[in-house]
């Protein structure tokens, strides 16, 4: 068409496509390996964030998640052939998306992982090793009971030499609370965090409760323990096989603290008299008596057990495309890349994305103060050597009934109305 025809046309007027709004229940489906290799809080359930992508959106349109948590979003937008861009502010939940998303050869991985165990393996057992209760022989225990510092209890499988079991009632030998009180007086040679549970401005974390600083929440032995394996990982050479590791070190970390309560098993529990429940309480909590875990122990259940990365990665691999990862969400608009995962506040983020640039925006913000995800991220993240400064992004960090805390809930009101308003207008969207 020559240019004068072109200025003559006519233009028909665009029709937004329609679309049926669920208007049923959607049953919820259970969380596959995939989904659950790493803890975090208020996952949502996946089934249904697929429906209602597949529901509102067409193939290849853009899906904006500015809350993107652990990442079931992006998945499902991922696995429907949509474009995610998410964001979060916490570097360890968009490590979890990544590493759920990015495909790994997981036969190298486990390799990887046969390195770190002759690097380190024994030596953190050795930490580990008592008397039998029975015979006295020499064992490798799977965890123990501690009220406060005080070794209450061990407890073992089965004994090697006269395959003694012990659940619980054990007390230690003497001899074995004389070598661990000799252990948690060596000094650690390693690195480990030593951040404190407060804020920029000196104040507490809100759910800090006895601890003062991370590194209080572990028990000597077991520092010592979690800072060996670190560094056996870190001495990787591929960078991406290290991140890979590195997230399953994450996904147990907190298993080897003072916040494992004691507690016997059931038929509805999944636990064992060798395990704990885990990290029950959204708090850095304290246990009056606790488990303390084998750290070996939890790392190889976090790469090969049965919701392990290495499952979790079998399944990612067969389930989800192959995708092209970045952290840039101007090359997912220009067609360049399939997904962004960004680290940045939601807010600054939305004012430099262009109007019109987003399909779809699914969002679960965390309203209010009830799950403090900012600090019980921070464990996590110190250890990633990911902690820098992002505590001061953190909003709804004030306990209750504070004037603080009242004028952070105006803030986060202006979150869910003013902000977002704008931006799902410049969008040409509406709220659903």
């Amino acid at each position: 068409m020559k240019k004068a025809e072109l200025a003559q046309a006519r233009i028909r007027r665009i029709r937004v496509p329609r679309f049926e709004h669920i208007n049923r229940q959607i049953p919820p489906e259970a969380h596959t390996s995939m989904y659950v290799w790493h803890k975090y809080w208020s996952r949502k359930t996946w089934n249904v964030v697929g429906e209602h992508i597949k529901a509102y959106t067409r193939e290849h349109e853009v899906v904006f998640d500015p809350f993107a948590g652990s990442g079931v979003v992006a998945i499902e937008a991922a696995r429907n052939k949509r474009r995610p861009i998410v964001c979060d502010l916490l570097p360890v939940a968009n490590r979890i998306t990544e590493l759920t998303l990015r495909r790994v050869n997981t036969t190298k991985l486990m390799e990887a992982f046969d390195r770190v165990r002759e690097r380190v393996q024994k030596q953190i057992e050795d930490l580990y090793i008592i008397h039998c209760v029975k015979c006295g022989s020499p064992l490798v225990a799977d965890c123990f009971v501690r009220d406060g510092d005080d070794l209450v209890e061990v407890r073992y499988k089965g004994c090697p030499h006269c395959e003694h079991r012990c659940e619980s009632g054990c007390k230690p030998r003497k001899k074995d609370v004389h070598a661990l009180d000799d252990l948690e007086r060596k000094r650690i040679k390693e690195w480990y965090p030593k951040n404190q549970l407060y804020y920029d401005d000196g104040e507490p974390f809100k759910e800090k409760q006895r601890f003062d600083s991370l590194d209080g929440l572990f028990t000597k032995r077991n520092l010592r323990a979690t800072a060996m394996l670190y560094e056996a990982i870190e001495a990787e050479s591929s960078p991406q096989i290290r991140k890979f590791l590195l997230g399953a070190f994450t996904s147990m970390v907190h298993l080897g603290t003072k916040m494992m309560p004691v507690s016997d098993p059931s038929p509805s529990h999944h636990h064992t008299y060798f395990s704990s429940p885990g990290w029950t309480q959204h708090s850095y909590w304290y246990a009056s008596q606790y488990k303390e875990q084998n750290v070996w122990d939890k790392f190889e259940s976090a790469m090969i057990g049965h919701q392990g990365l290495i499952k979790a990665k079998n399944e990612s691999n067969s389930a989800l495309p192959e995708v092209k990862i970045t952290h840039n969400w101007e090359e997912v608009l220009a067609g360049e890349a399939d997904i962004a995962i960004i680290t940045e506040d939601c807010i600054e983020l939305m004012k430099k994305m262009p109007d019109e640039c987003v399909d779809y925006i699914f969002t679960d913000p965390p309203y209010d103060a009830s799950v403090q995800y900012g600090e019980l991220s921070y464990l996590w993240n110190a250890w990633l050597k990911e902690d820098f400064r992002y505590t001061e992004k953190i909003v709804a960090h004030k306990s209750c009934g504070t004037s603080g805390r009242r004028s952070r809930l105006k803030f986060i009101t202006h979150y869910s109305t003013t902000v977002f308003r704008d931006f799902i207008a410049s969008c040409g969207l509406s709220a659903i």
